[in-house]
C-alpha cells in the first residue's frame, strides 16, 4: 500500500452503517528463525498495526487491535527448503547467493532438528457506527 491512510480512508468510506473492515497482518516484528538481513528488511518494510488502527480511527471508524499467536513446529531442513524457495514474499528481495548465505547463517544459529517459534498475527478491526455520518 503506497499510501495506507488514503487507501484505508477510501475503503472506510464505502462501508454501510454498521459495516466492518478487517485488516489481518503480521506485527511490526517477527520471531521467525530467519537470517539477520531478512529480519532487518522485514522490520524496515512492515507497517505497525497500531498505525493502521490509527488510520482507521482517522477515517471515522471505531477501531481496535488484537493479536493471535500460534506455536509452529517444523523440521529444520524442510524450513530451510522453504526459505530457499522464498516462501515469504520478503525473501524474493534477496539474490540466490544472499539466500544461500542466509541459510548457512540459519544452520549455525539453529542446529536443532525441529524449529519451534511463534507465528503471530495482528487483527485490526474498524467498524462504522450504526448512524450514517
Amino acid at each position: 500500500m503506497a499510501d495506507p491512510a488514503h487507501t484505508l480512508c477510501g475503503l472506510a468510506d464505502r462501508l454501510a452503517p454498521g459495516g466492518r473492515l478487517l485488516v489481518v497482518m503480521l506485527p511490526a516484528t517477527i520471531q521467525y528463525p530467519l537470517f539477520t538481513a531478512a529480519l532487518a528488511r522485514f522490520e524496515e518494510l512492515q507497517p505497525d498495526p497500531a498505525v493502521i488502527e490509527g488510520h482507521l480511527r482517522a477515517a471515522g471508524l471505531e477501531a481496535g487491535l488484537s493479536h493471535v499467536e500460534h506455536e509452529l513446529r517444523i523440521d529444520r531442513d524442510k524450513y530451510l527448503g522453504m526459505v530457499r524457495a522464498r516462501y515469504m514474499s520478503l525473501l524474493s528481495m534477496f539474490s540466490d547467493s544472499e539466500i544461500e548465505k542466509g541459510i548457512e547463517e540459519m544452520r549455525i544459529a539453529h542446529p536443532e532438528p525441529v524449529l519451534v517459534f511463534p507465528d503471530r498475527f495482528a487483527f485490526v478491526l474498524g467498524r462504522r457506527g450504526e448512524e450514517s455520518e
